[in-house]
């Protein structure tokens, strides 16, 4: 048997960017269950308990991921390879249209999509009673829930229109190799095309990878919303003609 490569070997050729599919949701999990196992947040805060039960941290991501691909805000777009003539995916990003645009791309209310989105949440409400997260700290289980409702008063004004990177996370054998930036350059030109904003929240290590695609403009003051862990919020104004 030929050795597994190590991520450092592992080169991304004729990587392909689409639209997420139904299809595609255990896949962005698994993905993101790679990406975010050890992360500061979605690890070590949210979820200490993870390394008894590490399966509950991929059901904790593929809840949220199943609802928001029913809202129709919320863009996901994924990253793929071809390994063994099979398609792979290695990244994911999930953007959503903030403001007017994003009330623009809801369904009629009478569509009964509409319905799969809150039925989605009761039955997963309903399903943590009996199969809770034993990975999660009950007390913490909702911090990125509550960090982007902190951030809404920055949607204001020349930024109540936007597209906010609410997920980005690519699997840690093809990171640095611009899958990454793939996915968030994608967000970035749809903001350009509609002559809005992009904006991201994130934590400290993330600020220079995201400096390099231009979100720079950093809303929040000096040490503000740093201390809590709440990370730090950046926007990129949109370009035009470019």
């Amino acid at each position: 048997m030929d050795p597994i490569p190590s991520s450092s070997k592992l080169t991304v050729e004729n990587p392909s960017l689409r639209p997420a599919r139904l299809s595609d949701l255990p896949s962005i999990a698994r993905c993101w269950y790679n990406a975010f196992f050890d992360d500061e947040v979605i690890g070590d805060i949210m979820h200490p308990h993870r390394k008894r039960f590490p399966e509950d941290v991929y059901w904790f991501l593929l809840r949220g991921i199943r609802e928001r691909f029913w809202d129709w805000r919320h863009q996901f777009v994924v990253v793929t390879v071809r390994e063994e003539g099979r398609e792979r995916i290695v990244g994911s990003a999930d953007w959503r249209r903030i403001g007017d645009g994003g009330k623009e791309r809801e369904l009629w209310w009478g569509d009964p999509r509409t319905l799969i989105c809150p039925t989605l949440s009761l039955y997963h409400r309903l399903s943590l009673y009996i199969f809770p997260n034993r990975a999660a700290d009950p007390g913490r289980s909702s911090f990125l829930t509550s960090a982007v409702a902190s951030s809404q008063k920055h949607w204001t004004g020349d930024r109540a229109e936007c597209w906010d990177l609410y997920t980005c996370g690519v699997h840690p054998d093809f990171q640095g190799k611009g899958v990454g930036k793939i996915l968030v350059d994608w967000g970035l030109q749809i903001g350009d095309n509609e002559g809005v904003c992009a904006s991201v929240i994130c934590g400290e290590k993330n600020r220079g990878f995201y400096g390099k695609s231009g979100l720079v403009e950093d809303v929040w003051e000096q040490g503000k919303g740093r201390s809590d862990g709440s990370g730090i919020m950046l926007f990129r104004s949109a370009r035009k003609g470019l």
